[in-house]
C-alpha cells in the first residue's frame, strides 16, 4: 500500500508526516544533504516517552489535546477502544531512534534513504521481523521544542480519523502489540519515528 506524504505549513515551522504500513514501506525518493561530519543527532528519552502517552491516548478511545493532555483515555469514547502498545527499548534504541538519526543527517523526512536499508531490513537485521508491522514518521525544522513538536506530530495523525487516513489506522492497528519510538534532533530539525509491531 502506498500512501501520500502530507505537509503542514505553521509559522515558524514547517511539520512532515510520512507513512509505511502493512509490510509495505513507502518508496518515494530522499533529498539528501550532506551532514556536517562532526554533528551527532541527540536522543530525548522524555519525548518518547511523552510520544507512547499521547499514542495509547488515541489508541485507547481518548483524544488529544492541543496542550498535550488526553480526554477520555481508555474509554473507547473518541474511537473504538484497542489495546495499549508497549514501548519497546529494543525497538526504539536498535530501529526507531536509528532511523530518526539518519533522517535528521540527512535533513530529510521519510521511509526511504538512497543507500540505506528499507523498513523491513532495519527491523529483521535488529531481530524483528515475521510480523505485521509499519511506521509513522514526523519531522520538524525551525527549531520548535521538542515537546510542542511531539504534540503537534500526535494531533496531525490523529486529525487523520475523519478520513481514515494512513497514520491513523497505524495508531489504531490491532495486530500491533508492540512500538518503538525514536526522537532526535540535530540543528534545529527533530524527527519523530514510531516502529509498530506485532510481535
Amino acid at each position: 500500500m502506498r500512501m501520500p506524504s502530507r505537509a503542514i505549513v505553521a509559522p515558524a515551522l514547517v511539520l512532515t508526516l510520512a507513512l509505511a504500513a502493512g509490510g509495505s514501506p513507502l518508496a518515494q525518493a530522499a533529498t539528501v544533504v550532506t551532514p556536517s561530519q562532526a554533528a551527532a543527532p541527540l536522543r530525548d528519552d522524555e519525548a518518547e516517552l511523552l510520544g507512547l502517552r499521547l499514542l495509547n491516548c488515541t489508541r485507547t478511545g481518548g483524544w488529544v489535546r492541543a496542550d498535550g493532555t488526553c480526554k477520555g483515555r481508555g474509554t473507547g469514547t473518541f474511537s473504538p477502544y484497542v489495546r495499549p502498545l508497549r514501548l519497546h527499548e529494543g525497538l526504539s534504541a536498535e530501529v526507531a531512534f536509528r532511523w530518526a538519526g539518519e533522517l535528521v543527517l540527512a535533513d530529510t523526512c521519510g521511509h526511504v534513504l538512497p543507500g540505506k536499508p528499507v523498513l523491513a531490513t532495519r527491523l529483521a537485521t535488529a531481530g524483528f521481523g515475521g510480523t505485521p508491522y509499519g511506521e509513522n514518521v514526523g519531522c520538524s525544522w525551525g527549531g520548535m521544542a521538542t515537546r510542542d513538536m511531539v504534540i503537534a506530530t500526535h494531533r496531525a495523525m490523529q486529525a487523520e480519523k475523519a478520513t481514515h487516513g494512513g497514520h491513523w489506522r497505524n495508531i489504531k492497528e490491532r495486530s500491533y502489540r508492540q512500538v518503538g519510538i525514536g526522537v532526535a534532533s540535530l540543528d534545529g530539525m527533530t524527527t519523530i519515528v514510531y516502529d509498530f509491531y506485532g510481535g
